[in-house]
């Protein structure tokens, strides 16, 4: 029997966006008498919750969300089990290779056109809020080329993985993260939650809404497990 799994939180008002634009979700809920209503969001950075990043982010001239085929973000996915995780950690190559041991020793592997989910259940603790972003742990920029070189067609996190934007001030040349991965063609799928109810190997589905000419959607991920 199939079971579905979902990997988006709630995006309540309120709820925090990244911190180079510091925004709050604001919902403004519209009645009229009789029962009718529509909600509108006056501010919300298309960054918020569980969202999917085309090349445009980082990449001058690179696709945008709309020219990202559904087909890239879904399919098979493994689940690279870094946990436990402090707040704060930079992953490297030797944390992703114990992860890649650990799938192994669960009967699975990393095979190319996967879609490689990373697990460190810091959602759970702090998504939502400033601390998601400012708090993260992150990736080096060697380890997002040995995930890039094992040939995925999505990566998707459960951090902020680009330590350089924790605090105002970065500049484009130190998203060396998602340079690297968005650069290979490779979406990004980030806020994601509850990974951890994940087996090592599921079919993993990310739609998103289509926007025309931009770097970023909303998406409603989620996994089927037998």
């Amino acid at each position: 029997m199939e079971r579905i799994v979902d990997l988006s939180p709630a995006v309540p008002h309120g709820f925090k966006g990244p911190p180079s634009t510091d925004l709050g979700v604001q919902l403004e809920v519209r009645t009229k008498p009789g029962y009718w209503q529509s909600t509108q969001t006056n501010l919300m950075s298309l960054h918020t919750g569980c969202h999917v990043e085309s090349a445009l982010h980082t990449i001058e001239g690179g696709e945008s969300i709309d020219e990202v085929a559904l087909e890239r973000v879904i399919g098979e996915a493994v689940v690279l089990d870094l946990t436990p995780v402090e707040e704060m950690a930079l992953l490297d190559v030797p944390d992703l290779e114990k992860a890649r041991k650990r799938l192994e020793s669960r009967g699975e592997s990393i095979r190319t056109g996967d879609i490689l989910l990373l697990r460190t259940d810091w959602s759970e603790r702090a998504i939502g809020q400033h601390a998601y972003f400012r708090r993260s742990p992150g990736l080096t920029e060697e380890a997002a080329r040995w995930l890039v070189e094992r040939e995925p067609k999505c990566i998707g996190c459960d951090f902020f993985e680009e330590p350089a934007a924790r605090e105002p001030g970065w500049t484009p040349d130190q998203f060396v993260v998602h340079n690297t991965i968005l650069g290979a063609g490779i979406p990004l799928v980030e806020g994601l939650v509850n990974l951890k109810d994940l087996p090592p190997r599921c079919r993993f589905f990310a739609p998103f809404y289509k926007f025309a000419g931009i770097e970023s959607a909303p998406a409603r991920a989620f996994a089927v497990i037998e």
